[in-house]
């Protein structure tokens, strides 16, 4: 495995940020947008819930390709 990132959509870690994250962007927008005043302090949770639920993806993947790497 290279030590080098590769930021382009052939890598993979790149395509699911942005399937993950662009979403949340876009909802949490809606959600500010159309929602009362007392309930637009949830959607600073939004983007930190994104970046959680990628970081524990990423972390799973990396130790996924870190034992068929041993492996092979």
């Amino acid at each position: 495995m290279s030590d080098r990132f590769e930021l382009s959509f052939k890598n993979k870690e790149v395509r699911i940020w942005f399937v993950i994250m662009v979403p949340v962007v876009i909802g949490s927008v809606l959600f500010m947008l159309f929602t009362e005043i007392k309930y637009q302090s949830l959607v600073s949770l939004f983007p930190v819930m994104g970046w959680l639920i990628f970081y524990i993806w990423r972390y799973l993947y990396r130790r996924k390709q870190k034992k068929e790497s041993s492996i092979t």
